[in-house]
């Protein structure tokens, strides 16, 4: 045999070895792949999460959780407000609502005071309606912010500066239940519609949620005459600090009464 055939012959063989070395190393990588898809899955079956699913961020399952088990109470109806005859001030009346189980009032704490708007605020609120909140689906004594906002129609004077309200756990030396209700950082006032001379509340409940910011805005109480529109106006910018329930942020909610004098009172 001449060496030229040989030299084909080495090469026909060595292309022939080549390709069958290239089959074996395709075929262990197609195996390995399988395993460790096949792991994949039995890994998921045992844990329940899904593949390529990335784990959740320690505690952050645990406060979704605990966030949508509360539902924080709430103002169901509100009653008119009348505003004191001897003043032509503004001025905002806080207060924090402690309910029972069935949304009744147990006990209603003054957190600003400024008479007379005091009186009528309280006098108004004994004809609301209230429902408790719950956790994990159970009635529970709970409480909520109510703001009275007192605007005479006629503004000789700005508003009075408001000062930040911080609810503690205690307060006037009185331990509080585990639920902090939100404090109120900024306020606005809402103006007197121009084509109107009515007097009375326009009631609002603004949702907070557990960062402190706020949606969800509905009415509670409308009035005629145009009263709707500057109320969800003034309530939307109005600023708060979290909730607490045992320690942890919560959604809150807190009612506002925008309380109007009659123009035709003082009519220049």
């Amino acid at each position: 045999m001449s060496a030229r055939c040989m030299r084909v012959i080495a090469a026909a063989s060595l292309f022939l070895i080549s390709g069958a070395l290239l089959c074996i190393a395709q075929h262990s990588q197609a195996l390995a792949a399988e395993a460790q898809a096949g792991g994949q899955r039995a890994a998921s079956a045992q844990t329940g999460r899904p593949q390529n699913t990335a784990p959740q961020q320690p505690g952050s399952q645990g406060q979704a959780l605990t966030q949508s088990a509360f539902k924080p109470a709430k103002a169901i109806s509100a009653a008119d407000v009348q505003f004191p005859l001897q003043t032509t001030a503004d001025g905002i009346v806080v207060f924090d609502v402690s309910l029972n189980v069935q949304g009744e009032l147990k006990k209603v704490t003054v957190l600003q005071d400024m008479p007379p708007f005091t009186e009528a605020a309280a006098q108004s609120l004994r004809g609301w309606k209230f429902a408790a909140a719950s956790q994990n689906g159970s009635a529970q004594d709970s409480e909520m912010l109510v703001a009275f906002v007192f605007r005479h129609a006629v503004g000789l004077t700005p508003p009075p500066p408001f000062a930040p309200i911080f609810p503690t756990e205690e307060f006037g030396g009185q331990p509080r239940s585990s639920f902090i209700a939100p404090g109120i950082l900024s306020v606005q006032y809402a103006k007197y519609p121009a084509s109107t001379i009515a007097a009375g509340a326009e009631v609002v409940q603004v949702s907070v949620n557990a960062n402190g910011s706020t949606d969800d805005i509905k009415v509670l109480r409308d009035m005629a005459g145009g009263f709707r529109s500057p109320a969800l106006s003034a309530a939307s910018g109005w600023e708060f600090q979290a909730p607490l329930q045992d320690g942890k942020p919560v959604p809150s909610r807190v009612a506002i009464a925008f309380v109007f004098s009659s123009r035709s009172l003082n009519p220049f």
